[in-house]
């Protein structure tokens, strides 16, 4: 099998770590940038390795900055996200959590400050934690649940806020409790008819409020919502064939080809290089 360049793979994550109001992404990148129009929860990102260079363009400026091994940041839920990594590797841990997971903690401060570079000793050893769960051979899916659980409680006590964005919404429906349906193994079964009714909505006015909100489709937001799954159960080690059908796609051949034009890569090399 071909293996993949670092240099010219781009933006590769797999995400196997899911909760309830949580799930964690390891990236593996070459130099790449990412844009999101909203962010759907908080992200504590974390650098375990080599030195990358970041920049990251914000409403009131741009931020530029290098992070070394063990740094951390933290961006509040519902802001939008436009990163550039600009080193040749980039390793990075994301840890996503819920505004609603937090507020468990801490009722009234179910957000977040943003940081864009800090450090935490605290919180680099959970996550690093975390990380060599994800970089292990076969990986405990009970460990993390453990370690997540210590991680939130940090965040909430240490670097907790008010909510300021509040939640949008499409029709009668929160975009949050829309977006939480369309994540995970709910973007399995959910279809667009599914969502429109749940909102109270017709399927072209979904269409407007998504791009409006999200900046693509609803269609488009459940494939990718699919292939995240995919990557975990690839990472994990399960049968292709199995993968497909557990993601929701009717066969490995519409499975094969989706993940070619929206990863970059074949299912295949994919697994190869989140094994090496």
């Amino acid at each position: 099998m071909r293996s993949i360049n670092v240099e010219t793979a781009g933006l590769l994550t797999a995400r196997p770590f899911n909760g309830p109001g949580w799930s964690v992404e390891w990236q593996r990148s070459s130099a790449c940038s990412l844009r999101l129009k909203r962010r759907r929860w908080h992200v504590l990102s974390y650098y375990p390795e080599s030195p990358v260079r970041l920049l990251r363009a914000t409403c009131q400026g741009g931020e530029s900055f290098e992070a070394t091994r063990g740094t951390l940041g933290l961006y509040p839920a519902r802001t939008a996200e436009n990163v550039q990594w600009a080193s040749p590797h980039v390793e990075a841990l994301h840890i996503h959590i819920s505004p609603d997971r937090l507020a468990r903690i801490e009722p009234h401060r179910s957000g977040v400050r943003r940081l864009p570079s800090f450090h935490d000793d605290g919180l680099s050893q959970l996550a690093g934690g975390l990380y060599e769960l994800m970089r292990a051979s076969r990986i405990d899916f009970d460990a993390p649940v453990r370690v997540m659980d210590a991680l939130i409680e940090r965040i909430a006590n240490r670097y907790s806020a008010v909510q300021f964005e509040r939640q949008s919404r499409i029709g009668k429906a929160g975009l949050d409790d829309l977006l939480d349906r369309m994540y995970g193994p709910g973007a399995v079964s959910t279809d667009v008819d599914s969502l429109a009714s749940f909102a109270g909505v017709s399927r072209s006015y979904l269409f407007r409020a998504f791009r409006l909100n999200i900046g693509i489709t609803p269609h488009a937001l459940l494939l990718r919502s699919r292939l995240e799954l995919a990557k975990g159960g690839i990472q994990a080690g399960h049968r292709l064939a199995d993968v497909a059908l557990d993601s929701g796609f009717s066969d490995q051949s519409h499975f094969t080809n989706a993940f070619c034009q929206q990863i970059g890569v074949t299912p295949g090399q994919f697994a190869e290089w989140f094994a090496s």
